[in-house]
């Protein structure tokens, strides 16, 4: 029985060796080949059309990755989704796609230390990529439709560098108020590096390399959208501006001839000053010093539909971790070996948030838009007159530009009463506007509704 026994453990294979994925040397004929084949898959990737099917691309993709030279690329995990659209493939691609897949062969080369974080997939906003009930739907680009994506190219440049001008303003703020002494202390590479150095030596690389995965500020970015131009319809804007010294106000514009109406009724915050309530709003003083007025003319129709589109694509701002690759030197002593985890691996790592800031300052405007032939209006909150949502930023500055070119003048279009009726202002502080501003905005309706115009003047269908 025991010389059973023993046999049977002599002939028992010993566990096979966990796979270690490391770096092709250059100098290797695999490395030559592994170079053959990236610079293949960008050529395969640049000749696919805008509208194809984005799933040869990625499983192209993920064949290059799995293949010798590049096994080390494991250690990311899914780069880019089974399900990603050829479009969002492209950009990744081009915003550093490509580079963090050829630092695979930049490790192969003699003294080189430094790792490749990814960029961050983009969301896309197609008619394709969205369900058929999405309210947007009916204004979307087909993901082939390049003349409907061209229409509307140079408001996303202009929006892009909005956006990036604002990520440069809230970086600094950012720094101002962080002190650089402490600025590291958080889920940074030293703190990674200094919890990787915990392990032993075989699982440093692979618990530095796993901290770092979240590495990178969170930016908001426009989707890659087909958003078609809204040529038609009204927008309306109901709400409070300004703080001490204010307005409240509707605004209706008509993106088919510019008509724009303005309804306002402002004054400045009256302050009690006995010991009983001082501090607080003097409503009825406050009420007796307002001045109203109708204004009736024209805006610029390319500034006003282009601010309708921003507006419609504001909640739709995508949340998008790394924008660019980011290299980081691998710390020394540390191997470039990663091998698989078993299951009782821990690592520790956190993310880096944005800025949100706000002031007394800010209000809430209600804006919505009543497309041609459609009863019910899209609608939504825009922060005023600045804001730490970039899309807002963006809009808050479009409203003033689209606000300069009011000419007044007999409108070509009466006023839309009806359409009124279906929106609502925000609320306001209940510091600044203890009783609320119902009846202040309901006012101010009426007074469109009662407008006369002038002598010589008469607007059609009114």
């Amino acid at each position: 029985m025991l010389l059973v026994l023993l046999g049977v453990l002599l002939s028992a294979k010993p566990a096979p060796a966990a796979k270690v994925f490391v770096p092709c040397p250059q100098t290797t004929p695999e490395w030559s080949a592994a170079h053959e084949r990236l610079v293949a898959l960008d050529a395969k990737l640049e000749s696919l059309p805008d509208g194809a099917d984005g799933k040869p691309g990625v499983t192209a993709l993920r064949e290059l990755l799995s293949s010798r030279c590049f096994e080390l690329s494991r250690e990311v995990d899914e780069p880019v989704p089974a399900d990603v659209s050829l479009l969002a493939l492209k950009d990744w691609w081009r915003r550093g796609g490509r580079t963090w897949v050829e630092s695979y062969l930049e490790l192969g080369k003699p003294g080189v230390r430094t790792v490749v974080l990814p960029p961050t997939v983009r969301a896309v906003l197609m008619l394709d990529t969205v369900k058929p009930d999405h309210k947007l739907a009916p204004w979307l680009c087909a993901m082939g439709d390049s003349a409907c994506v061209r229409e509307t190219e140079p408001w996303v440049v202009r929006a892009e560098a909005a956006f990036a001008a604002h990520r440069e303003k809230e970086a600094k703020h950012l720094a101002s108020v962080v002190d650089a002494a402490t600025a590291d202390e958080g889920f940074g590479p030293a703190f990674c590096e200094k919890e990787a150095r915990k392990k032993s030596k075989r699982w440093r690389y692979p618990a530095w390399r796993l901290c770092l995965s979240n590495l990178g500020a969170s930016v908001e970015l426009l989707p890659l959208a087909g958003l078609r131009v809204p040529s038609e319809g009204w927008l309306v804007l109901r709400g409070r501006r300004g703080h001490y010294s204010f307005c409240d106000e509707v605004r209706a514009y008509h993106l088919g001839t510019g008509t724009a109406w303005v309804s306002q009724s402002c004054s400045e915050l009256a302050l009690y000053e006995d010991a009983e309530h001082i501090g607080k709003v003097d409503v009825k003083t406050t009420d007796a010093n307002r001045k109203a007025r109708v204004a009736a003319g024209t805006v610029s129709r390319d500034g006003l539909r282009e601010l309708t589109w921003m507006l419609l694509l504001s909640g739709e701002l995508d949340d998008v971790r790394r924008l660019a690759p980011i290299r980081q030197r691998v710390p020394e002593g540390f191997a470039i070996e990663w091998r698989e985890l078993p299951d009782d691996f821990t690592t520790v790592g956190g993310v880096s948030g944005g800025v949100v800031w706000g002031n007394t300052g800010q209000t809430v405007l209600r804006w919505s838009w009543f497309p041609p032939e459609r009863g019910e209006p899209l609608s939504g909150d825009l922060t005023w007159p600045e804001a730490s949502d970039p899309g807002d930023d963006h809009a808050d500055s479009l409203v003033e530009a689209l606000e300069q070119t009011f000419q007044a003048g007999c409108p070509t279009r009466p006023v839309p009463l009806d359409l009124l009726d279906f929106t609502r202002p925000t609320t306001v502080s209940r510091v600044d506007a203890p009783e609320g501003v119902a009846q202040v905005q309901d006012a101010r309706v009426t007074a469109l509704r009662e407008w006369t115009p002038p002598p010589g003047c008469t607007v059609p269908g009114r």
